[in-house]
């Protein structure tokens, strides 16, 4: 099933970097919980919900060109997927790009459906220390 879990990050991935917004909400659970470890100061750290976490997606789109991530590595932790990430755009109308944008970005899968999204672990061996005691 964990590799599974894996395709259905990628899939994720695949379908957000394409703009695909409709594909890439079916992947998650109505209830999904959304959690940013480094959030705007005009947005909250965790949401719930697909609405909520669509206005957050659409908020970082709206502020970046090109917003998009590419994933070095997905590492199975059942059931999480954690995706060793680089984020990359540039701000609207200024072309600066993101600040530190490599990150460990962290998916929870259930029944086929993404039930937690968690971003912003500084690295990969921070985000499976973090989510170990869940195992």
């Amino acid at each position: 099933m964990s590799q599974e879990n894996v395709e259905i990050v990628r899939r994720l991935n695949a379908e957000f970097n394409a703009g695909n917004w409709d594909a890439a909400f079916a992947l998650f659970h109505p209830e999904v919980e959304f959690r940013d470890l480094r959030p705007a100061p005009d947005l909250p750290e965790v949401v719930r919900g697909i609405d909520a976490l669509a206005l957050v997606l659409r908020n970082w789109a709206g502020a970046y060109d090109g917003l998009g991530v590419v994933a070095y590595e997905y590492i199975d932790a059942d059931p999480w997927v954690v995706v060793d990430a680089c984020w990359h755009g540039e701000g609207k109308g200024s072309a600066v790009p993101l600040v530190d944008p490599r990150q460990a970005d962290a998916c929870k899968v259930e029944d086929g459906k993404i039930v937690a999204l968690v971003v912003a672990y500084p690295d990969v061996p921070a985000a499976l220390e973090a989510l170990e005691p869940e195992k």
